[in-house]
């Protein structure tokens, strides 16, 4: 038990000395909390009652005041968050890191629980802190139009909640495809056109559009004023099924096939 432990925490020290892990960091926890800065000042300028009939510019109507910032912020930390899981997941088998963590471990199956567990602690982390930080701003901005930045209310934490695990649920995703696949190009090739609208037009087109990890991400977080309807049970069971049918064949892949690895 004590040596999984060790493990575990040696495998989170190595995804937190990881330049990529800093970078999300910055990106999700400083820029996309600025950039909820910058919406919620043109919200006071316009008015929460604003909608597309009153300003041509807007492309749908604001959402009501317990779901602002989700719709439109929020999505903008997905795109790190998924690139950072395919990064750890593919990195996997690069150079001798893998040998030297098998040498001290030869338990292949703590090992690779040990790496999940490490990932899901530190995307936790990441998401937990630029979810609550970007919405906890929005409303900081928003002055007395907004809700208390720091109690907010029911609703918002619910979709707090939402928001992290569909963070957790797609990183986890190009996590296990990446080292299924042992190439970070491949998590990317199929989760990033998603995120950039693939999923939704597909979902608008095709009724089996909704089955897409993407897709049944949104329906997780879902507005009132998006196009897709909040389905919390549907979407993180679409969800968490994509991600555990796939981290189960990353296990298998792991435990089976040889080490490898550039050299």
């Amino acid at each position: 038990m004590n040596n999984f432990v060790c493990i575990v925490k040696v495998e989170f020290f190595k995804i937190v000395a990881r330049k990529s892990w800093w970078m999300v960091l910055g990106l999700v926890v400083i820029v996309q909390p600025l950039l909820a800065m910058m919406s919620s000042s043109e919200l006071v300028k316009i008015g929460l009652d604003a909608s597309p009939a009153t300003h041509p510019d807007l492309v749908q109507a604001i959402p009501p005041l317990e779901y602002l910032g989700f719709d439109d912020i929020v999505p903008f930390g997905l795109l790190p968050m998924v690139v950072l899981g395919g990064l750890i997941g593919a990195s996997e088998y690069r150079n001798h890191n893998l040998r030297v963590t098998l040498l001290c471990c030869s338990n292949r199956i703590s090992v690779f629980l040990a790496k999940l567990i490490a990932i899901l602690t530190s995307i936790t982390i990441i998401s937990f802190l630029s979810i609550y930080l970007t919405i906890m701003v929005t409303h900081a901005k928003l002055g007395a139009l907004g809700l208390n930045p720091f109690t907010l209310s029911p609703i918002t934490w619910a979709f707090i909640a939402y928001s992290i695990l569909t963070w957790m649920l797609l990183t986890l995703l190009a996590f296990s495809i990446g080292m299924l696949s042992r190439n970070a190009i491949v998590p990317f090739i199929f989760l990033i056109p998603q995120i950039y609208g693939l999923a939704h037009y597909v979902a608008s087109k095709w009724s089996l559009g909704e089955y897409l990890p993407v897709t049944a991400g949104e329906l997780l977080m879902a507005s009132p004023t998006n196009t897709l309807s909040h389905d919390p049970i549907k979407g993180g069971f679409i969800l968490g099924a994509w991600t555990i049918l796939l981290l189960l064949g990353a296990m298998y892949s792991f435990v089976r096939r040889d080490v490898g690895g550039a050299y």
